[in-house]
């Protein structure tokens, strides 16, 4: 029997503890073990790779200019040779980070760039005199740049580690370097590592609390409105792959549980369901708030027979706690945006709830112009 619409009068119990939001260091349109996005949304990849292939050329275009001021000097030909190619593979970077999609192909691409860069610098500080040499300079803009766009910290350390050791290797091959230099240089990259990261670091976590309360929904940690578009912006592209489809779920009667319990057990009920509902899909799903009782649930690479199979399945396990109704659309049958799909979701789930009014003899108000399928 529905817990909050049963013939019982008695008062839901309220010793259950109130659900936890999602972590608000990591948005839930990318979940951690995602190996779609890591973590990391599509747009904030791109933006790092961009950063890091624009960097790459303007560190190797300062490089050429130096050689070119300096042409008087040993090996010039065969640093602006090498410089010249580093500033190819950047533009060739900024163009690859227009069309990278996945960690693996965002990882590629960045470890391709900063390999160049640590061969780059290395052979030009080697032919420019080692580590004390004008041309070395560039591995204090190398561990800088890391510190701050790295954005795991093991990650980091790995590279800040290979970074300086390949330092390390310029000034043991190369010219012999006064003493204490080495160490000074090494020292101050190091400081500069940690200052660096540090406040990389802090700036990270505090945009990452403003874009959860930009995205998330206070009470349940679902998306809100804004956070479903700005995840489903990067679902609807051409692809070969299945869906995505779109489940659209309404309480029965909620207004009853406010009136009859109050809206403490209202609250409680918005959370169970939530709950509910991300126990029933997959981690790579979304869980979306969009009104009082009204979610979406989004289903990544799920055809017409999944979305009605979830949709069997969230109805059985929402239904232990109060009854829903659910409609269901698929892309590209039903539509190819968000608001489409959410427009021939909805009809379904009207068209339940005529069956449910019907099977019990009352009557379901007629249908006001749809606005569920509008986004702001």
């Amino acid at each position: 029997m529905c817990r909050w619409h049963g013939a019982t009068s008695e008062r839901p119990r309220h010793g259950t503890p109130p659900l936890r939001p999602v972590s608000l260091w990591r948005h839930p349109a990318a979940p951690a073990g995602c190996g779609r996005c890591g973590g990391q949304s599509v747009n904030e990849r791109r933006r790092r790779m961009r950063l890091s292939a624009a960097l790459h050329v303007v560190s190797h275009g300062v490089a050429v200019l130096y050689c070119l001021l300096t042409l008087d000097q040993p090996h010039r030909g065969k640093m602006l040779v090498m410089y010249g190619c580093g500033m190819a593979g950047g533009a060739v970077g900024l163009w690859a980070a227009r069309r990278v999609t996945t960690k693996a192909a965002g990882y590629r691409t960045s470890g391709v760039i900063m390999m160049v860069t640590l061969v780059a610098l290395a052979l030009g500080s080697h032919w420019d005199g080692g580590a004390a040499a004008p041309a070395a300079l560039g591995f204090v803009t190398t561990v800088v740049f890391v510190a701050t766009q790295t954005p795991g910290l093991r990650l980091m350390i790995a590279l800040e580690v290979l970074t300086l050791g390949t330092y390390v290797g310029v000034a043991a091959v190369g010219e012999p370097m006064r003493p204490g230099h080495l160490f000074i240089n090494v020292a101050g990259m190091v400081v500069l590592i940690s200052v660096c990261s540090t406040q990389a670091r802090k700036v990270a976590r505090q945009r990452s609390q403003l874009r959860a309360l930009a995205t998330l929904d206070p009470l349940t940690g679902a998306l809100n409105r804004r956070g479903l578009a700005e995840f489903a912006s990067t679902l609807f592209v051409p692809r070969c792959r299945p869906g995505p489809s779109l489940l659209c779920l309404d309480l029965d009667d909620f207004k009853l549980v406010n009136d009859r319990y109050g809206h403490a057990a209202g609250d409680q009920l918005l959370q169970t369901t939530v709950a509910a509902v991300r126990r029933t899909v997959r981690p790579d799903d979304v869980v979306a708030r969009i009104g009082g009782d009204e979610f979406v649930v989004v289903l990544v690479e799920a055809d017409a027979a999944t979305a009605q199979a979830v949709t069997a399945r969230v109805d059985a396990a929402v239904g232990q706690q109060a009854g829903v109704s659910i409609g269901w659309a698929t892309a590209p049958y039903d539509g190819t945006t968000l608001e489409s799909l959410m427009h021939a979701a909805d009809q379904r789930l009207y068209r339940v709830k005529q069956e449910k009014h019907r099977a019990t003899g009352t009557h379901l108000p007629s249908r006001q112009p749809d606005t569920l399928g509008v986004l702001p």
